[in-house]
């Protein structure tokens, strides 16, 4: 039964993940472009970070949804969403709990996938297996 109910949680985030966030900055150039303008006036890390959240909201989601790599595809994402919580939310725009709550609970389901992994239905099984 864990296993069934890793799998459902990891289809449910992943997809949403992907499709609320990662393909409308990939499939929209102009709010692509705003996205990265935006991030690119945070410092020296900006560039790094603006494509690093590209890549968690959208290649990451696809390895999470397949349960390939889940570990480091998770942590990956936990971070994204760490930095979204932290430093955009609440140290850049000083939200309130509503704010970031959205983003807080990614961050805990990424943490969960990345302590607990995949599951046994996987890619990720299927290769420890072998």
């Amino acid at each position: 039964m864990s296993d069934v109910a890793l799998l459902f949680l990891r289809l449910v985030v992943s997809l949403s993940m992907l499709m609320g966030h990662g393909i409308g900055k990939v499939l929209n150039p102009s709010g692509y472009v705003n996205f990265i303008e935006a991030i690119f006036k945070w410092g020296p890390l900006s560039p790094f970070l603006a494509y690093m959240s590209i890549l968690a909201e959208t290649l990451f989601q696809v390895l999470i949804l397949l349960g390939l790599f889940t570990r480091i595809s998770s942590l990956i994402s936990a971070i994204n969403m760490f930095v979204a919580v932290f430093v955009f939310h609440i140290f850049i725009r000083g939200d309130e709990f509503s704010g970031f709550e959205k983003p807080l609970l990614y961050m805990t389901i990424y943490i969960f996938l990345t302590l607990a992994g995949a599951g046994k239905y996987s890619i990720d099984e299927i290769i420890r297996r072998r």
